[in-house]
């Protein structure tokens, strides 16, 4: 009995178990297809050892056919999983692994020994068309990408009329590895060590069928088993726990940083930036402008409508603050209803109010909530460096400062809600 594929079988097998563990933890979609890819891996492994441990024959062949339309279809997983179309990802996986069934069909003519070349011509051409309709699909889709697509099919198509059919598979999944290698770099939220080591693990993937057709011959007496050509899909795995590892700390460390319901920096952030700022207003000799925005009668809305609509108020907030701020400005949640800004190289008082006033604009607006308006206003409070303050203590305190007495203009001997007024 042949168990050469044992260990492959177990490697995969526990990898495919790490990317269901993994679904646990995560709401990407992303490694929902790498798991259908892996899983179509180890059938392809099982496959193969079933066709290895057959005599010739119909049995033989099927195993044959089903471990390598396994491999076609993996790549089709894996190429999906960089596609900017995932909605209904079951759906959407189910209808392009049926549009990859002309390749699949292929795949089953050679595995039993078809050799008439037009069953394979027709093949080729409704693959070039199911192809073509699933990558259209793609928002994101090159513009050369249909031409790429038919010189793919037209080489298919004249290896298939020589009657190379060995080549003609090889070239298919040849392709069909290097676009998961181009999908993967290109789904990726930005390069980084995990996108771009497992971008370069899925081309060398794609150079094991090509380069293994070549050599195989010359190096049979060399020792060379096939492990050696599958170390990159080992690769490919390492890399893709490797990105998602990354993605994971990524993520840890932009909450650690920002606020959850707004998404804006949070105090820690905006601390930073403050003595960042003051530090180079200190060195250039210029100005700074702090903000101090606290919303009016918000406890109110938050008591009488609920913590829902609450927070929807703070959001849609957040979002016309964002509006009204020049890019190098910084916008912060501080906590509750207590927003900052830091303004940077304002000329002066009167420009640091201009820029105030155009904030508070951002208040004239409302937003709707289960059926009902809502609109609130605020008080802003200003402190200019290094008129009013020349550390970030101060400058907060007098901004503060600044905002109740805008809050007391509005509401005499109340803060927000009945709190007073700090001393």
């Amino acid at each position: 009995m042949n168990l050469s594929v044992v260990p492959d079988f177990l490697s995969i097998g526990g990898l495919v178990l790490v990317f269901a563990a993994l679904l646990k933890r995560t709401r990407q979609i992303r490694p929902r297809y790498w798991l259908v890819g892996w899983a179509m891996i180890l059938v392809h492994i099982v496959a193969q050892f079933v066709q290895r441990n057959l005599a010739p024959g119909a049995a033989s062949d099927a195993a044959l056919a089903v471990s390598l339309s396994m491999l076609l279809l993996t790549s089709v997983a894996f190429i999906w999983a960089g596609s900017d179309t995932r909605l209904a990802w079951w759906h959407d996986l189910g209808i392009t692994l049926l549009a990859a069934a002309p390749d699949v069909a292929f795949f089953v003519l050679a595995s039993y020994g078809i050799e008439a070349p037009l069953p394979y011509l027709a093949c080729t051409a409704l693959g070039l068309a199911s192809t073509t309709w699933v990558f259209r699909r793609d928002r994101r889709r090159p513009d050369w990408c249909v031409p790429v697509l038919v010189g793919i099919y037209a080489l298919q198509g004249v290896f298939a009329w020589h009657g190379a059919i060995d080549q003609a598979l090889n070239w298919m999944l040849f392709w069909h590895y290097l676009a998961v290698a181009f999908c993967f770099y290109r789904g990726a939220a930005s390069p980084s060590v995990g996108s771009v080591f497992t971008t370069v693990s899925f081309v060398a993937w794609a150079a094991v069928f090509p380069v293994s057709a070549v050599l195989d011959p010359w190096l049979a007496g060399w020792g060379i088993e096939n492990e050696a050509w599958n170390l990159p899909k080992f690769l490919v795995a390492t890399g893709m726990i490797f990105t998602l590892l990354e993605e994971q700390i990524g993520h840890a460390e932009h909450a650690s940083q920002h606020d959850a319901l707004t998404g804006l920096p949070n105090r820690r952030v905006f601390t930073h930036r403050l003595e960042h700022a003051l530090k180079r207003a200190r060195e250039s000799g210029g100005r700074i402008a702090m903000l101090v925005i606290d919303l009016n009668d918000f406890k109110r809305i938050n008591d009488t409508l609920g913590h829902a609509a609450g927070d929807a108020l703070l959001h849609f907030v957040a979002q016309r603050l964002q509006q009204g701020i020049r890019t190098g400005d910084t916008l912060a949640r501080l906590g509750g209803d207590e927003f900052a800004a830091i303004l940077p190289e304002v000329t002066d008082r009167m420009a640091a109010q201009a820029r105030a006033d155009r904030l508070a604009r951002a208040f004239d607006a409302s937003t709707e909530f289960q059926g009902q308006r809502l609109s609130i206003g605020a008080s802003i409070g200003l402190a200019l460096y290094p008129d009013d303050g020349q550390d970030e203590t101060r400058l907060y305190a007098a901004a503060d400062r600044a905002m109740y007495a805008s809050k007391l203009a509005v509401r005499p001997g109340q803060a927000d809600g009945g709190d007073p007024e700090p001393a």
